[in-house]
């Protein structure tokens, strides 16, 4: 009987263990289970997110000069279902509703609508030409930016804080500014060291590397970048982020910036443009077709633009839709403009900005320096050379690029196709100019003063799709002529947008700011920001995608790729969220 009192126990200590076992087993297969599910999840959220990148894609390449398509089109855009269990075949693509509960997998393509107060959301993609280009931007034009995102802290100098992103771009290795050393000793210091740059940015994010740029200054407070003021956003310290907690979004500098915007040097239909300052049989033949049965404007062209050089006169990176910046770097050559036309920003010494000739970077330099007295050296060395050259009355050396005496700019050098509507002084008497307005919009489609050597012109601001606060940075347009842009712009149709002539056609601005501003502008982009969101409304699960494409005429090609699914799907993309959605 002993014996048999000890066996049972034993037996059923034995069972407890197999079932604990057996419990375990089952619990780690569960798990399995359930992690193997949120991967399979995760992948089809991510695929998700790809087709609706590769949807936007096939939309650019037949509607990428038409806005309306793709700057906030919902049922184009959003809720479009990628795949739905046993459901009609047909509704694949679409945006219809299903029941509750059931499975399907959908994309939105979201963005931040700039003219809103913080509320509202579009499903549309970001046209980068609607930023101001990192590598390409003046001194004044960045301080309007940084003083933006800096708002009232007192603690941060914006003008050092430019000072170091132009030190870090450019080529030389002298400090732009004496408030700190941006070149040298300070990156070398921290923990880990690191060299500065002296090469052009190659992502906005890479200001986080630069001297007194942090993630508040470039992010502000809107940390999960959906343009959105949540609540975490407006608590002041109470959770993250931190913020002034005064009821607007600061969204910093990287809504603003980009280092992506260029254009190709042809008209919108993908042909070369007419190169105002090409041979005079050439240039006549081409223009008789554009000005088909008007041949005083061929001729008042081809007799004005005899007496400019297109080598320095329109300056490589200039020229209307298809220049570089009025007083800004261009990709090549040298600079257009007097240095207050560049931009005066505050240096923390006396100096001057100037353009490197070998890349689109500014460098300073001291007054009295070694290096001043040898460009100046090298200039009073070229205009004896100029001097001392022989040239028969009335004609041009295409290398000086200087007027002659029968043919003069009464207006200035011929900077932009824009100019020709000025009027001019010709062999001495002064001539009314017989293109008009009605010309505008084929000038700055079909000829350009930008040699046809240059295949891309990086840096133009897209007036169509560019928010206020980088609208200012062109500088010379008032604050009633950026509101008078934004309020015309959204009344026109795509085939009135087509060119920037459309700021003069409309009565928006004056001729003669039109022709200031025009070698700083464009009307069209050909690189776009894609957030892709992909999602399904029976889990909670969204992946983010972050695409930049370049539109090589119909082919869109990837440029920029980032998962950034870490930083939040934040946007309202389900039918409970449609009081963040604005229908237009």
């Amino acid at each position: 009987m002993a014996r048999r009192g000890v066996i049972l126990p034993a037996i059923l200590f034995m069972l407890l263990l197999l079932g604990l076992l057996g419990a375990m087993f089952a619990f780690r297969v569960n798990a399995d289970h359930a992690a193997t599910r949120a991967v399979a999840l995760r992948l089809q959220t991510r695929l998700a997110a790809e087709a609706g990148v590769e949807r936007v894609k096939l939309l650019l390449r037949d509607m990428r000069f038409d806005s309306t398509q793709w700057y906030n089109n919902p049922d184009e855009l959003h809720r479009i279902i990628v795949w739905a269990h046993d459901v009609d075949a047909t509704i694949l693509g679409t945006n219809e509703e299903l029941d509750e509960g059931e499975m399907a997998f959908r994309f939105s393509i979201v963005a931040d609508d700039p003219s809103d107060d913080e509320k509202y959301i579009r499903f549309g993609i970001t046209d980068e030409a609607a930023k101001l280009n990192l590598n390409e931007a003046t001194e004044s034009q960045l301080l309007k930016l940084v003083t933006r995102a800096v708002g009232d802290d007192e603690e941060i100098i914006p003008s050092e804080i430019v000072a170091a992103i132009i030190d870090w771009r450019d080529e030389d290795s002298v400090a732009l500014s004496e408030a700190g050393d941006t070149e040298g000793d300070y990156y070398e210091q921290l923990v880990p060291a690191y060299l500065v740059k002296n090469a052009p940015f190659e992502t906005v994010e890479e200001l986080l590397l630069v001297k007194g740029v942090t993630g508040q200054i470039l992010f502000g407070e809107d940390y999960d970048r959906n343009g959105l003021l949540t609540d975490n956003e407006d608590d002041g310290d109470d959770s993250f982020p931190p913020d002034n907690e005064d009821g607007e979004l600061n969204q910093g500098l990287y809504p603003y910036l980009t280092v992506h915007s260029y254009e190709s040097n042809v008209s919108n239909t993908g042909r070369s443009r007419i190169y105002l300052f090409g041979e005079e049989n050439t240039l006549r033949e081409q223009l008789t077709p554009v000005f088909e049965d008007e041949p005083d404007v061929v001729d008042y062209i081809v007799q004005v633009t005899r007496g400019q050089s297109g080598k320095k006169e329109a300056g490589e990176g200039e020229g209307g839709e298809e220049g570089g910046k009025s007083g800004s770097t261009g990709s090549e050559g040298e600079a257009d403009g007097s240095l207050e036309e560049a931009g005066e920003g505050s240096t923390g010494k006396e100096g001057s900005l100037e353009t490197s000739k070998s890349g689109p970077r500014q460098q300073y330099r001291e007054s009295g320096s070694e290096e001043e007295e040898k460009d100046e050296e090298d200039a009073a060395e070229e205009e004896a050379e100029d001097d001392s050259g022989e040239e028969e009355e009335g004609e041009t050396n295409p290398e000086d690029g200087g007027e002659t005496d029968d043919v003069q700019g009464g207006s200035g050098p011929i900077r932009t196709p824009a100019a020709l509507l000025l009027a001019r002084s010709i062999s001495g008497e002064a001539r009314s100019s017989p293109v008009g307005p009605e010309h505008l919009a084929r000038l700055m489609d079909q000829t350009t003063t930008v040699s046809p050597e240059k295949n891309e012109i990086a840096g133009l601001i897209n007036v169509n799709t560019a928010p206020a606060p980088v609208l200012k940075c062109i500088e010379e347009l008032s604050g009633a002529q950026i509101q008078a842009i934004l309020e015309a712009r959204g009344s026109l149709e795509a085939e009135e947008k087509a060119t920037t002539a459309w700021l003069v056609t409309e009565d928006v601005v004056d001729l003669e700011t039109y022709v200031a501003i025009a070698p700083q502008i464009t009307a069209r982009g050909q690189q776009f920001t894609i957030e892709s969101l992909g999602y399904a409304d029976h889990v909670g699960m969204v992946s983010r995608l972050q695409v930049i494409v370049d539109m090589v005429g119909p082919i869109a090609q990837t440029v920029y790729c980032r998962d950034v699914t870490n930083i939040g799907g934040h946007f309202p993309i389900r039918q409970e969220d449609e009081e963040n959605i604005r229908v237009r």
